[in-house]
Formats: C-alpha cells, sequence, structure tokens
C-alpha cells in the first residue's frame, strides 16, 4: 500500500509540472503585452518597461520561467496583474464555491444517472428501456449553455421556482442557488452514468455469482441489490473522481452563465484580462484537483475491490 501510495505521489508531481509548464509556453507564446494592457494604449513607454521589469516580461522565455518557478517553490503563486490581490487568496476564495458546484452536480448526476440504468436494466417493460434511451439521449446531445439558458428561462424567470443568478447568501438560499447551476451541469454527466451503469448492471447480473444467487432462491430484486449492483457501481467510482477532478478546475460556462463566482468564471476573466498569475493558478489547482482524484480512486478500488489488493 505504501509503495503504490508514494509510487502514485510520484507521478501526481510530474503530471502538475507538465501541466503548469505546458500552460505556461502556451501564454508566453500568446501575442500580448499584459504590461500594456495593465497600463492603457496611452502609458509612457519608461512605465510600460519598468512594469515588464517588475513582472520578468522583460527576460527570454527561460527567464520568465526560471521567476516562475522560483515564485512557485517559495509558496508564492504571485498577485494579478488588474488588482494587485494575493492569487493565493484569491484561489482560496473562488476554490469553496466551485467544489459546492461540484459536489452538488456530481451527487445529482450519481443519483438520476444510475437510477435510469438500473431502471433500464431490471425494467421488464420495453417502455422502461425506452425512456432511458431517450432521456440519457436528449440529455448527453443538449449543449450547457442551452440547457442552462433554458433552465433559467423556465424554471427561474417563467416559474420563479429558483433564483436566476448568484451566490445568494449562507444557508438556505446559498443552496437554493445552487440548484440551477447544478442541474445545468447534471445533463451530460447523467447520460453518462446511465449508459455505464446499464451495461455494467447487465454484465454483472449474467455473471456466476448471480446464477448461483438465484438458484438459492434469491429474488431478482436481493440479486440486483446484493450482488450485481455492487460489482456494477466499481466503475461509477472511476467516473465521480475523474468528474470531481474536472469540476474542481471550474465549470466555465456554467459558472460564467449564472454568476457563480468560482474557478472557471475566474479563469474566464483572467483570459480576458491576460491576467497570466490567474490563469496559471487556476490551471495549478485543477491539474493538483484531477491528479489528486486519481490517487483516491486508486485507494478507493483498493478498499472496493478484494482482486486489487491481491494483485
Amino acid at each position: 500500500m505504501t509503495r503504490l501510495v508514494v509510487r502514485r505521489l510520484a507521478w501526481t508531481a510530474i503530471v502538475v509540472w507538465f501541466v503548469v509548464s505546458a500552460t505556461f509556453a502556451v501564454t508566453f507564446l500568446l501575442p500580448a503585452d499584459p504590461a500594456r494592457a495593465m497600463l492603457g494604449p496611452h502609458a509612457d513607454p519608461a512605465t510600460v518597461l519598468r512594469l515588464r521589469h517588475k513582472m520578468c516580461l522583460d527576460r527570454p522565455f527561460f527567464g520568465q520561467y526560471a521567476c516562475f518557478v522560483g515564485k512557485l517553490v517559495r509558496g508564492d503563486l504571485g498577485h494579478s496583474f488588474q488588482t494587485g490581490e494575493s492569487i493565493a487568496r484569491l484561489l482560496a476564495q473562488r476554490a469553496g464555491p466551485t467544489a459546492m458546484l461540484a459536489l452538488g452536480a456530481i451527487g445529482m448526476q450519481v443519483m438520476v444517472g444510475v437510477s435510469l440504468g438500473v431502471y433500464a436494466t431490471v425494467g421488464r417493460r420495453r417502455s422502461a428501456q425506452l425512456v432511458s434511451s431517450v432521456v440519457t439521449w436528449l440529455a448527453q446531445g443538449a449543449p450547457t449553455f442551452v440547457v442552462g439558458s433554458l433552465l433559467m428561462y423556465f424554471l427561474a424567470y417563467r416559474l420563479d421556482l429558483f433564483p436566476v443568478s448568484g451566490y445568494g447568501e449562507p444557508g438556505w438560499d446559498r443552496l437554493w442557488h445552487l440548484c440551477l447551476p447544478a442541474m445545468t451541469l447534471m445533463g451530460s454527466g447523467m447520460a453518462v452514468y446511465a449508459r455505464v451503469m446499464k451495461v455494467e448492471l447487465s454484465d454483472a447480473l449474467s455473471e456466476d455469482y448471480a446464477r448461483t444467487a438465484r438458484a438459492k432462491g434469491l429474488s431478482e430484486a436481493q440479486v440486483t441489490t446484493r450482488h450485481a449492483l455492487r460489482n456494477a457501481l466499481l466503475p461509477v467510482v472511476t467516473m465521480v473522481g475523474m468528474d470531481l477532478g474536472v469540476l474542481m478546475g471550474g465549470a466555465v460556462v456554467t459558472e460564467f452563465l449564472f454568476q457563480w463566482p468560482g474557478l472557471g468564471r475566474e479563469a474566464v476573466l483572467g483570459i480576458l484580462n491576460l491576467d497570466l498569475p490567474v490563469v496559471l493558478g487556476v490551471v495549478l489547482v485543477s491539474s493538483v484537483a484531477v491528479a489528486v482524484m486519481n490517487l483516491l480512486v486508486d485507494l478507493a478500488y483498493v478498499f472496493l475491490d478484494p482482486r486489487v489488493r491481491v494483485e
């Protein structure tokens, strides 16, 4: 177990370093001058040069990269070019709303998607499979901005069931504001969960242990819930870990559409304002989140599947 954790942590560090370095290289190649963007088109050239020197922008690629890595090693993520705010403080403020949105969306995806998959598998009527197929097909085919706009129009504007946008006040009001963004993210993920669950549960119900359970006199519901469902849920664990890692980097379209103050919205604003420290900070958080969730999924498999422990 210890060797597995150490090996995965080493690969996590390598992946994070590669992603952040690649993002830095892309931002370096952008044909834009953050110093000029900050000071405006009428700024004095000497002032622009001083600001470029302060931000290490007057150095070649490796000089800027060394400056960036040096600050990163010291735990200094830098300051926003636009506001001067500490990137570490900014990311800490934005990570909470993003985590709340990610957990809400994943929870809805798992509940609805797994339920549809089980219903399509064990439902005796042909209509069960038809309903499940149509719902998953529609959910996966609709773009996020279309789903979000429709939910905003019908559920918030026309029916006045939910707030149109915003973060809300702490408590129930914030959870009420969370509903529409979470439902928007639920659509495509729900369809994938339903299809995977249907395939995995069908395979599990045809295994020898399921036939043995039926031969012992267990009902089909008992065979499904006690034996087949647990094994069929293992791929879902992997999907939950991957989705959480990705959503922790920010759901860009959804957060921007609903004015949710998360990392995705902050990344968009950073790109539009050429605020490179903000963009690099969001990428760093995203890559660390994905790598950490992959590690947790591997460890979860060790505890959930005895065959992995034996291997």
